[in-house]
């Protein structure tokens, strides 16, 4: 929680040495207490003696309270200190103080909407502090997300709406990201143990609480490998009859060096699949940490304006392909960390010119919300797509940790719901931009202990967020640029993928497809949220 500035941290302070410290009284109750507060002795621990005499002030007994409210809320005996700042509020409803830190107590008990009105009340009455601005933003946060994840429940309920509209995957793309990492190569043999494959995580891990949904096990392609050309061909046919429109594959390059490349190579050799398909360089060091170990580099990223060249040179035959992704007749490019390039314009700049002098349009590049990146027009690319779960706003996202969740996992454990309706109703902001669902997120395949966990996730929920985003590409998206995009479609080992498994079945490739089918009087989370959000604030 936030302070309220100098004087009630000394008060604060006050209140925890009571607990511990016998203090002697001074001379006169007008000299400064002796525990060090900087308050004179009447205003600080004199108050425990004078509140309980007839002569006590109203606001001597408010204070008073506040200090035994302060002390139970440090010790983390919320209900015994929302009581006490009740009583002192009761005598001086315009302490503000009391009403300050009465909100902050609302807050960490989940009730958001009272504490924003406590807290709106201490600023109304001049403590406007940052400590007060900061702690409104938390409960405005939190007040958001419980809010939207009533609406995303209450949305999840509709399969398909009656009397409702289609919305054609030739209308709205839905572009799944693709891990080509089900197949061994030998530097993975080198550094992970012979055979190594994505299954090899997914196969080992083990529940961290009762429920838990691990290990996760594939249901109709199984434990397969890319290197079989059915597979291919039945991810696709898949993915069409269910309205995904495309694969973005994750390209793995490291100046001419690349990495599990064979499934696209023989995507563009054998010209099968028949199925839409982009390129999205993972352009990021590879190290252990990847897989919870230490941070020693397996592969370096290393960029310059020779391997700007090299690199879009390599990908002219992969653009020139009838299935490659276009967005206004341009190949569409997706990078993963622009904060890599020492220059991106320039780097931009130089694939327009080897694009140009090979008859290619320039590409269409998407930038990925990842941990540092700006604007797209901060790089000149054309658009920005949503990257989760990174950049989430974590403290008001997460859930209840389960009282039998092991005892040495120290990861984190966020509500699917509140992050779908989070990320469903965030500003739009003044630039293209593309959003992107999650079918779920458990990335403890890989990270056992350290991992991020998304609860409560279902394929209900799943279709209910994905509608919302297919109408809101139809609204705020021009034509030819109105595409969402899902996080995964195999990511196996982060709990993030439509492939049917042993538990959901199709269910989340159903939830896709059902998504597309869209009541006619529809109204957008963020629509619904505005109007509800603005009664709290009255």
């Amino acid at each position: 929680m936030g302070g309220t500035g100098r004087r009630q941290r000394a008060r604060l302070s006050a209140a925890l040495r009571r607990n511990t410290v016998q203090i002697t009284p001074p001379k006169s109750r007008n000299d400064p207490c002796p525990c060090g507060s900087g308050d004179r002795y009447k205003h600080c621990h004199g108050l425990e003696g004078i509140a309980a005499t007839p002569q006590a002030t109203v606001a001597d007994q408010a204070l008073s309270l506040m200090h035994r409210a302060l002390a139970a809320q440090r010790a983390g005996q919320l209900a015994q200190a929302g009581a006490l700042y009740d009583q002192a509020l009761l005598l001086d409803p315009l302490q503000v103080d009391a009403l300050h830190m009465r909100g902050v107590v609302a807050l960490s008990t989940g009730d958001s909407s009272a504490a924003i009105r406590f807290i709106e009340a201490a600023r109304s009455l001049g403590l406007d502090t940052v400590e007060t601005r900061h702690n409104l933003s938390l409960a405005t946060d939190a007040a958001r997300a419980a809010m939207a994840s009533v609406l995303l429940v209450k949305a999840s309920e509709l399969e398909r709406p009656p009397d409702s509209r289609f919305i054609a995957p030739e209308s709205v793309k839905l572009l799944a990201y693709y891990l080509p990492q089900f197949h061994a190569i030998p530097e993975n043999d080198r550094w992970w143990g012979t055979g190594f494959t994505e299954w090899t995580n997914v196969k080992k891990a083990t529940p961290n609480f009762a429920g838990h949904d691990q290990p996760r096990v594939p249901a109709d392609l199984g434990y397969y490998s890319l290197l079989d050309a059915a597979v291919r061909d039945r991810q696709a046919e898949l993915a069409r009859a269910h309205g995904v429109t495309g694969f973005c594959y994750y390209h793995y390059w490291f100046r001419g060096q690349r990495l599990l490349e064979t499934p696209i190579n023989e995507l563009l050799r054998s010209g099968k699949p028949n199925f839409p398909f982009c390129v999205f360089w993972a352009n990021e060091n590879w190290t252990k940490r990847w897989d919870g170990g230490n941070n020693e580099l397996l592969v370096a990223q290393s960029h310059d304006a020779d391997d700007d060249r090299r690199f879009i040179e390599h990908l002219l035959p992969f653009f020139e392909d009838s299935r490659y992704i276009r967005i206004l007749g341009r190949p569409l490019l997706m990078i993963y960390k622009f904060d890599q390039f020492a220059n991106p314009r320039q780097t931009i700049a130089r694939w327009t010119e080897v694009c140009a002098a090979h008859g290619v349009p320039r590409p269409y590049v998407v930038a990925a919300e990842t941990t540092a990146s700006q604007a797209p027009q901060a790089y000149a690319a054309d658009a920005s797509v949503e990257f989760p779960p990174h950049r989430l706003a974590l403290g008001s996202l997460q859930a209840l940790r389960p009282a039998d969740m092991h005892p040495e996992f120290s990861g984190s454990l966020l509500d699917y719901r509140a992050v779908a309706a989070w990320l469903a109703t965030t500003r739009e902001p003044a630039y293209r931009h593309f959003r992107t669902v999650l079918p779920g997120w458990d990335n403890t395949a890989r990270r056992q202990r350290d991992g991020s966990i998304f609860i409560n996730s279902s394929p209900s929920l799943f279709r209910a967020w994905l509608r919302d985003s297919f109408v809101r590409a139809e609204e705020m998206l021009p034509p030819g640029e109105r595409i969402v995009f899902v996080n995964a479609w195999n990511e196996w080992a982060e709990g993030a993928y439509l492939e049917p498994d042993k538990r959901h079945g199709l269910s989340y490739l159903q939830a896709a497809l059902d998504a597309r089918y869209v009541a006619r009087d529809y109204q957008r989370f963020s629509e619904l949220l505005a109007a509800e959000f603005a009664d709290v604030k009255r």
